[in-house]
């Protein structure tokens, strides 16, 4: 496959896929709640849960694997030991410019993620310690906090866990590619396998949370006030920049010494000033428009808070690009 056909792939399986998060323990209870009526069929076809389980871990795992990498620096260069299992070539990497794919989505669509181990020892590199005592010490926040539920681990027995998601990949692996001619496992086992692969995807979203973004408010009150907290910090960087390059801006400005031909007749520092009061408005703008349908809702604060720290991180690079760039002039 050339690197444009690589390319394209990651960026279809993207669009066939638009779900934003990569917590996908829902979607495993979703399963085991489906596997628990098909039994009282005539024929429940359990295969077909040891397979979808494990594409559901999975896709989870290279979902958040992307999501970590592209989440900060630290997470970007122990990526680079990702890097080992596969080629990172000038033209696949030429491809991130101007498309929806990110270095996080290369690295996490090009390691193996055919085992339990696997997957384990990819997490490890990139967060830079070992997962197994965050595992085994996972909570689930929700539980405890909002619903007043007593302080209890989510994996239940490590030591039992890990070998049963490490023989629901053999088994995945045995049935997509061999014709066995006895049964593999009695049907009382998927129970076990599907309550193993929640445990572990619930208890590593609880860690990822927490790794990336600390103790994540809860409720949507909490949820609006750190929205709010973030977009003034981020406001608050762009303003502090916006000054410095003000007042480059203002001392190298020759407009009104030698007057140059054209529509624009104001100096240097009026069009900065002009290109970002345009740029305030359409950022709220375009935040208004994408939380239309939220309107009156109490989320669509949290929302809009969300999309404009986005939009103004992104004017913030811009406006520092704008600085080396005049500056080195």
């Amino acid at each position: 496959m050339n690197t444009r056909d690589r390319a394209e792939q990651i960026l279809e399986v993207k669009q066939r896929n638009m779900r934003g998060h990569g917590f996908l323990s829902y979607d495993l209870k979703a399963l085991q709640w489906k596997w628990s009526k098909s039994k009282d069929r005539a024929e429940p076809t359990p295969d077909f849960y040891v397979i979808r389980a494990v594409t559901i871990i999975e896709v989870f795992a290279r979902r958040n694997i992307a999501a970590l990498i592209d989440h900060s620096e630290e997470y970007t260069q122990r990526a680079v030991e990702l890097s080992k299992h596969f080629k990172m070539d000038f033209d696949l990497v030429r491809h991130i410019q101007g498309r929806a794919i990110t270095l996080g989505d290369i690295v996490a669509h090009s390691v193996p993620v055919n085992s339990y181990g696997q997957i384990v020892g990819h997490f490890e590199t990139v967060l830079g310690k070992q997962l197994r005592p965050l595992l085994t010490q996972a909570i689930d926040r929700w539980a405890v906090e909002i619903e007043g539920k007593a302080r209890e681990l989510i994996i239940r027995d490590y030591d039992k866990l890990a070998p049963r998601l490490a023989e629901l990949f053999e088994l995945r692996h045995i049935l997509c590619h061999e014709l066995p001619s006895a049964p593999l496992y009695g049907e009382g086992a998927i129970d076990e396998f599907l309550d193993c692969a929640i445990q572990f995807t619930k208890a590593l979203e609880e860690i990822l949370t927490f790794e990336q973004f600390g103790l994540t408010p809860l409720t949507q009150t909490d949820m609006n006030i750190r929205a709010r907290e973030n977009l003034l910090k981020t406001e608050e960087q762009m303003s502090s920049l916006l000054a410095q390059l003000r007042s480059h801006v203002t001392e190298n400005d020759h407009a009104a010494d030698l007057p140059l031909p054209g529509k624009w007749e104001g100096t240097w520092v009026t069009c900065l000033d002009d290109a970002q009061a345009k740029w305030l408005l359409y950022r709220n703008a375009q935040c208004e428009f994408e939380t239309y349908l939220n309107r009156g809702g109490t989320i669509q604060s949290m929302i809009w808070g969300k999309l404009a720290e986005k939009l103004t991180k992104d004017r913030v690079a811009e406006l520092q690009a704008s600085w080396e760039h005049i500056t080195h002039m």
